[in-house]
């Protein structure tokens, strides 16, 4: 069973898609802040998609996704941000750099469960040694 790492400062917003996740045969690891998701992630590598909002206290969703990708860079292409701004030039032009796909939280929810399993079907980046990266 794939695992999600959902990075949200909303409860009720993780709640949510944590059940809609579940629903879809994933597992689900929950982290409140991208500096808790970070640390989560140094004691699991076990991760095989990441959902992150993108405005966040103390570590904004773009720092968490920078950080992310120096770590454990098997995840570019298996992630997804989520936000509440997604018309905000200044929230999605910086993930257009990036090339993450962006969900609105304004949006029907189900559509980020359809952009991970998307992800997933990816192949997970390769490391510059030649090791998967997940």
């Amino acid at each position: 069973m794939p695992t999600v790492l959902l990075v949200d400062d909303e409860p009720a917003i993780r709640r949510v898609l944590r059940a809609l996740f579940e629903r879809a045969g994933l597992a689900v690891l929950e982290a409140r802040s991208g500096s808790d998701a970070l640390a989560l992630l140094a004691e699991r590598a076990d991760v095989d998609a990441v959902v992150s909002d993108v405005v966040m206290p103390e570590v904004s969703g773009l720092a968490f996704y920078d950080r992310l990708i120096e770590r454990l860079p098997g995840l570019a292409g298996r992630v997804v941000f989520l936000t509440g701004a997604a018309r905000d030039p200044t929230i999605h032009g910086p993930i257009e750099e990036r090339g993450v796909p962006l969900v609105s939280k304004i949006d029907d929810l189900r559509i980020v469960v359809d952009a991970v399993k998307v992800a997933l079907l990816r192949p997970a980046a390769r490391r510059a040694d030649g090791g998967a990266g997940s």
